[in-house]
């Protein structure tokens, strides 16, 4: 078996199914066979995969938004993967890609090196044992990719301003500005569960904090009263319950926020550790949310060889407090519009991040 894989923003891979095809800006695919396998990671897990199903040419026909492209190979895409059943490079996975390309394998990624034979045959088990969604895909294909383009307009809307001044997060600090008792970590977990319902997302607290009062009403009114329908088992869920605030779609959390302000960020690293330790295969992405001033502090703990090990350097990312509370005001009235991954635009990569053609 003959196998690559390559990374890939959601837009794009839906861009891909939707035409069977795979691109490229340089003349790459000269080695590439019928019937060898792509694999497509997007946002860190193993998401579809695909067969060579032609010879490759090449076009300037418009396919993709982010460039031409013009290099081309024919692909049948043969099992596409629910967000939720999406497998990240964790555990099993991350251990295959390390024995073939070392620590460093995303440049074997970046550069659609080929695995062979059992690696291959691995990775393509691991896809293959997830339920298979191609055709709920295929038949939803221009309503997802009109879903995403919106979620790109807001997400273009906020970035244009980003750095200028901005009356509408000025506004929204005197909003949510508190007696002086009431923390600035108090004032984070509002802004995130507010932030996590306009997703569609159900949110979860941490069980030690659902009682704390702002402006008089418990921080955990309207958010979940128990874990016990996510399908974890009870250590999982003993130590994910603790995470300052999770996001929860159709049973399966998909992000996790620890709010460090003050205290040891050791202690948040931690619970992410323990919850990724506990439960490899689940796709949840990791946040560090803190003042600026802090994230060399997250940066220097992250490089704790017990963090390294796991990857934990690799997934979890840092937000500024302030960006959180000025997306929260540029969204509060699109729910409904507005997709989880919204946050991801305030999100600031803990390790250099390797790009890809696309």
């Amino acid at each position: 078996m003959r196998l690559r894989l390559t990374k890939i923003s959601e837009y794009q891979f839906l861009l891909c199914l939707k035409h069977s095809l795979w691109g490229s800006k340089s003349a790459r695919f000269k080695d590439w066979k019928n019937g060898d396998y792509l694999a497509f990671i997007v946002n860190k897990a193993l998401t579809a995969i695909a067969e060579v199903s032609g010879k490759p040419f090449k076009s300037y026909q418009e396919v993709w938004d982010k460039d031409v492209y013009p290099h081309r190979i024919p692909i049948n895409f043969i099992h596409v993967l629910d967000t939720e059943q999406r497998i990240p490079i964790l555990g099993e996975v991350r251990d295959i890609l390390t024995s073939e390309w070392g620590t460093r394998y995303g440049w074997g990624i970046l550069n659609q090196q080929i695995l062979l034979n059992e690696s291959a045959e691995k990775i393509f088990k691991s896809i293959h044992e997830k339920p298979n969604s191609l055709e709920k895909y295929v038949s939803n294909i221009d309503q997802l990719l009109e879903e995403i383009k919106k979620s790109e307009e807001v997400v273009k809307k906020f970035k244009s301003k980003r750095g200028r001044p901005k009356k509408e997060a000025i506004e929204l600090e005197k909003k949510l500005e508190v007696k002086e008792e009431e923390s600035i970590h108090t004032k984070a977990q509002l802004a995130l569960i507010k932030l996590g319902k306009i997703t569609g997302c159900s949110v979860w607290i941490a069980s030690n904090d659902r009682n704390r009062t702002y402006r008089g009403k418990p921080l955990g009114d309207g958010c979940l009263d128990t874990l016990s329908h996510i399908g974890l088992s009870e250590e999982a869920i003993n130590r994910i319950s603790l995470i300052d605030i999770i996001w929860i779609q159709q049973n399966t959390p998909i992000c996790a926020f620890e709010i460090e302000t003050t205290t040891s960020i050791y202690s948040g690293l931690l619970r992410m550790s323990d919850l990724l330790a506990v439960v490899p295969a689940i796709n949840i992405r990791l946040f560090i949310v803190a003042p600026t001033e802090r994230q060399g502090k997250v940066m220097s703990e992250l490089a704790r060889p017990t963090f390294q090990k796991i990857g934990l350097n690799e997934y979890c990312r840092f937000i500024p407090i302030n960006d959180l509370h000025s997306i929260f005001k540029k969204v509060e009235d699109l729910e409904g519009y507005v997709q989880p991954s919204i946050i991801d635009t305030i999100a600031v990569e803990l390790e250099e991040e390797i790009k890809g053609e696309m």
